[in-house]
Formats: structure tokens, sequence, C-alpha cells
């Protein structure tokens, strides 16, 4: 695999190559859905020691939270847009996307709270 190497120090040479292993996953049944008709293919890559194997646990776990935080992200970029203030650098933008990220795990854990109170 050769990757990305913009800011990479050997710019403008031959692209170093990194070695891993590529694993193929079957997922017949996600966790809370019904059965697929026929498996689809998960692949996920894994790089480390050459001697040893990959653990399938941690690269599911791994995954599923990539996953999980992907999501998350496109939910606030799309969905709260219109509130978004008009910031003038990508940085700015990064900080009110991780500003709205905390007040919503806020709301999300004070849920629990106010979970008896009636609502107004």
């Amino acid at each position: 695999m050769h990757p990305k190497t913009k800011n990479h120090p050997t710019y403008g040479t031959h692209r170093p190559i990194v070695r891993g292993t590529l694993v193929l996953v079957e997922v017949a049944r996600l966790q809370r859905g019904d059965p697929r008709p026929e498996p689809r293919v998960l692949c996920l890559w894994w790089y480390g020691p050459d001697e040893t194997a990959p653990d399938l646990s941690l690269l599911q776990r791994a995954y599923v939270r990539r996953f999980d935080l992907g999501h998350a992200f496109r939910f606030l970029k799309q969905a709260l847009v219109r509130i978004t203030p008009r910031v003038r650098r990508p940085g700015q933008a990064d900080l009110w996307t991780w500003l709205v990220l905390a007040a919503l795990t806020q709301l999300r854990l004070a849920r629990a709270c106010v979970k008896d109170r009636r609502l107004p």
C-alpha cells in the first residue's frame, strides 16, 4: 500500500511501501439487525510486526468506534449546519464542531437526570 506522502519528508521521490495485513470479514448478521440474505464482506487493514497475527477482536472494536465517530460528525455537520456561525478558517470550524459535540454529549449525559420530570 502506498500512503499519501504530501507532507512526508520524501515528497517528490518514490513513495514508501507500507506492509500490512488485509483481513476480510463476512458479516452475516448485525447485532440488532435481521439476518441478511447474503453475507457482506468487510475489509479491515492492520499494520503491525510481521511475527504477530492481528487481534480480530481489537480490529472489530476499532472499526465500530471509528464508524460511530464518523456518523456523529456527519450528523453534526449536516443537521446542525443552520446554527453554524460564519467561521473564516478551517480551524475555527473544527473547534465549533468539537464544541457542539461536547454540548450534545452533555445533553445526553443529563438525560437521565431529567427523566422523571414533567416537560412543559
